[in-house]
Formats: structure tokens, sequence, C-alpha cells
């Protein structure tokens, strides 16, 4: 298979989306669950702007400082005392930059450069009646100004060649707008990076509404990030064309200069520190600098996130940022920059899965690995002794730790999905324990214990792949840490499973082939005497990013 970005070898077809009816909401329900997120973020500026600064006396005689009365009284204190009669001063409308058509159903809000893009009204009943294919076609266009949009519930069966008659030239807002609107092309560019389908409606939800309310922010990066998906998927049935570096570069420049005054530029900065992300890992597949652009998204986001990560609808946006630090500061002993504490609600998301509850555990163990690393406490001393025993306890609560499950979850995700679900659970875990035991033992020394934990993870993974109903109706399996642990360890089922995954999951089996260069390195020092734990190894030998 093809070891990098665009290379050749056997082909992957990440498109096979597998329809289950069954786990469809309905649309109303759709409809209210999309207003959650803009009401959620509107409300917040309301509140700023919707408080009259002046009744209309003292605007007349710009008093404008003058003070509400209390109750329900419409005039304010200072004509109170003064004995002038007079009323509350109404609040005019904000007029936005652009022109602007409020849908009637909720505040989403679609610029009028979209909308004149709009298809023509039916011009009988007759013409309703129309195929399915030329309704699924429609739906990439932009919702009419009298109609709210709603993602389709529809999801289908999709190929490479599908996106051959797409459009392909992202340069504008609209184009972002028209491929996240449309639901096979938003399907097919973002399905590798979610456990199944049922996660596509939220998806295009909160990436609509960010898109509608920072769109100069991420518009440039996402649009970069669009045409390097859709040439990626391309590639697998024609010649692909090359990623624009302009965009991706704009998208960078914007994630480090925008400046943060509302929830949702959060969530935008959050949004596209990811998608720069991938771009980082895909386009320049032998560079370690991927990391610090999440990193660089998670700091400015920081003081958003304890109100971001309580919003349900936002999980699609917060948690696989949090995610990809964690896992890479785990490798390179540095600290994340989130502890994600437990919440009040069980959290089942589209990369993270049912693994929320386990982030604290790891996040404390790059705590104790990083202080071993920096500190370099001498063997038997207090300081040593301290770290080792608060190791000690993590270990056992990973050990004991089971994934939080919500009610009706097959009901909810399919079968596919909770398979995938449950195999990143049960190899983190795994991943997590044998992380702790090569922080304590070098590579060669209590080799059955770490052998063991490897053989669990190969077990976990070789179940997956031959219990999934169809590998090629999959869509991501972000496992690559658990699998290079485990390969360091044993030598022989990782490849065999690398193999075994990469038709269905390339993004992932990519990342993975990449980190064999590293793991070659770890095992050829293992066999030469080398002393040391490979954590060691990392800063001088590992030149890749190594996603989760």
């Amino acid at each position: 298979m093809g070891k990098s970005w665009g290379g050749a070898g056997k082909s992957a077809d990440l498109t096979r989306i597998h329809n289950n009816n069954s786990d469809i909401k309905s649309t109303s329900e759709l409809l209210q669950n999309y207003s959650v997120i803009s009401r959620y973020f509107r409300s917040r500026i309301r509140a700023r702007i919707m408080s009259p600064k002046a009744c209309d006396h003292c605007n007349l005689s710009k008093e404008e400082k003058c003070t509400a009365s209390a109750g329900a009284s419409p005039t304010c204190i200072r004509c109170s005392r003064l004995k002038i009669s007079s009323t509350a001063r109404r609040m005019k409308r904000m007029r936005q930059r652009s022109s602007v058509n409020a849908f009637p159903h909720g505040d989403l809000r679609v610029s009028s450069d979209v909308l004149q893009h709009r298809p023509k009204p039916k011009e009988s009943e007759s013409d309703a009646s129309s195929s399915s294919s030329s309704q699924r076609s429609s739906s990439s266009s932009p919702p009419r100004a009298d109609e709210a949009w709603t993602p389709e519930t529809d999801v289908v069966i999709l190929s490479p060649e599908k996106l051959l008659g797409a459009p392909t030239n992202f340069q504008t807002m609209s184009d972002a707008l028209r491929t996240v609107m449309d639901v096979e092309q938003f399907s097919i560019i973002h399905l590798p990076f979610m456990l199944g389908d049922s996660f596509i409606p939220a998806s295009q939800k909160a990436v609509y509404v960010i898109l509608q309310l920072s769109g100069p922010i991420l518009t440039e990066g996402y649009l970069a990030f669009l045409g390097l998906m859709s040439n990626y998927q391309k590639s697998l049935v024609v010649r692909r064309e090359e990623p624009d570096m302009y965009k991706a570069a704009k998208g960078l420049q914007c994630l480090r200069s925008v400046k943060i005054s509302h929830d949702y530029d959060a969530a935008c900065i959050l949004f596209l520190g990811q998608t720069m992300y991938v771009f980082n890992v895909l386009t320049a597949p032998y560079s370690s600098t991927a990391h610090s652009i999440v990193r660089s998204s998670l700091i400015s986001a920081k003081p958003w996130l304890p109100r971001l990560v309580t919003t349900p609808i936002m999980d699609t946006i917060t948690m696989s940022p949090i995610l990809i630090d964690t896992v890479e500061c785990l490798v390179h002993r540095e600290i994340p920059i989130i502890r994600l504490d437990p919440q009040r609600r069980v959290i089942v998301d589209r990369y993270l899965g049912l693994c929320a509850t386990l982030l604290p555990h790891f996040y404390d163990i790059c705590e104790c690995s990083n202080a071993l690393k920096i500190e370099a406490p001498a063997t038997g001393s207090g300081s040593h002794s301290a770290i080792h025993d608060r190791l000690d306890g993590i270990e056992e609560t990973i050990r004991r730790w089971r994934p939080q499950t919500p009610t009706g979850l097959f009901d909810s995700y399919g079968q596919n999905a909770v398979l995938s679900m449950v195999t990143q659970a049960n190899v983190y875990r795994l991943a997590g324990l044998l992380i702790i035991h090569r922080l304590r033992y070098p590579l060669g020394v209590e080799d059955e214990a770490g052998g063991k934990l490897a053989n669990g993870i190969f077990s976990e993974l070789a179940f997956f792949a031959k219990s999934a109903v169809n590998l090629k109706e999959s869509s991501a399996l972000p496992v690559v840490l658990p699998l290079t642990m485990a390969m360091l360890e044993i030598n022989g089922p990782g490849e065999i499973l690398i193999d075994r995954l990469a038709t269905s999951f390339t993004v992932q089996s990519a990342s993975a082939w990449r980190l064999q260069e590293f793991v070659k390195v770890a095992r050829a020092s293992r066999e030469s005497g080398y002393q040391g734990i490979w954590f060691d190894l990392v800063d001088t030998h590992l030149r890749v990013a190594v996603p989760p």
C-alpha cells in the first residue's frame, strides 16, 4: 500500500458509508437540535447589546447614562426624580455588515452572495415528485430565504468516483457552505475522522454554524482542508492535484493572530486547529510540527473550553484536539494543555468515542512522565519514589477503568460504530498500562509483562477485523498509538494488522506506517543492548506526528 499521502500502491476505499435508517432522527428533532448551537452562541451576544442605554427623553437630551427604574416602570430613575414623563427606549436591530436573509425558524443566517445561487421555486406540484437522485443533488444548494436548512438524514453509499463530477475549486465561502450542506460531499470528506456515519448530522450542524458565525477566521484553512481531502479521495481513482499550500498558510496565519471574543470564536479556532493538523500530517508526512498547531489552538481557546465542553453539540469540535494533544504528549513526555475533567453526562464523540473518562488519567501519566524527564530524580530518592507511587495509583485506576455507555447505544450509533468505539476504548486502556510499564522498565527488561499487554492490544484489533460486518463500510479507527506501542514490544502481528485494516482506514494506517521507522529504531536499540527507556529515543529519532 502507499505509505505516504498520494503514494502509489494498493488503494483504499474510505467512502462506503453504511446507511441505517433506524438510527436516523426525525426532521423535527434535527431542526430543534440544530438551533441549539446557534441560540447558544447568539444569546451571549444579545445579552451584551440588548439592554437599553437610555429612555426616550434622556436619549433626545443626550443623557445616555440613565438607569432603568426597578420593577415594570418604563421611566428611568433620573426622569422619575425630575417628574418627567417618559418611556423606555426601543432598541434597534443591529445591522450586519453584509446583506443577509433571516430564516423564519431560528437564528441562522446565510449571506446574500450564497442565497443568489439558490434553486428556483417549483412551478407545479408534479415537479415536486422528482426522483430521489435529483432531490439529493439539490441538497448541495444553499437554502431559500423562506426555509431553514437541515442536514439530510439519508446517508448514501459512495465511492471515490462520486467526487469526479463534483466541484473541486474550493475558493470562496460559498464553496465551503455548499460542501457542508451537501450530505454526500460532507460525508466523503469528513468520514475518515468519524467512528461512524451516525455522527454526520451533528458534525454538519456544528461546522455550518461556525462557518456562518466566524467565517473569515475559518474559511481559508477549511477550504484548504476540503481541497486536500477531496483530492485525497480522488487519488484512489485518478491522479491527484496539488494541495493548496497558499490557503493553508493563510489558515495558519489566522490561527496565530486571531483574537477570541466569543464562544463561537473559540470553537472556530479549535476546529481550524484540527483541520490544519490534518493538512500538515497528510501533506508533510515527515514533519513533526503538526502537534504545535493543535497546541496553539488549545492555548488560545483554553479560557472558553470549560463552558464549551458542557455543550453536547460542541463535542465534535472540542474533543478531537484534546485527544490529539494528549496522545502526542504521552509520547513526547509533555503536559497536555487541557485536562478533560469528568462531566455530568456520558460523552460519545465522533473520534474520541467512549474514552472521555480515560483522558484525565492519561493527563496524570503525562505529568508524572514529564516530571521524571525534567527533574530526573535519582533512583531511590524521595521525589523518585513519590512519582512512582503516583504512577502505581494511576495504573490501578486504569486497570479497573471501563467506559461509560449511554442507554440505547446500539440504537443510536449502529453495530459497526459501537464495535469500533468499544475496540478503541479497550486498546487505549491497555496502551495506558503499557506506557506506565515502559516508564518503569527499559526495553529488554520485564518483557514478558509488556508482551502480555501488547498481545492484548493485538487480540482486540484482530477481533475487530474479524467481527466487523463490513470493514469497507467503516470510517475511522483511531488506534495508531496503541498499535504502535504494541509493535515496540512484539514483531509481526502489528504489520499484519496494518495491512488488514489499511483498505478501510487509509488515513490512520498511513500514519501507522510512517511510525514504523521509529519502531525499527527502538527494536534495533533493544537488540544492541540499549539500557534506556524507549521514550528517550523520541527526541532524536521520531520525526513524524503521532495521531490518535
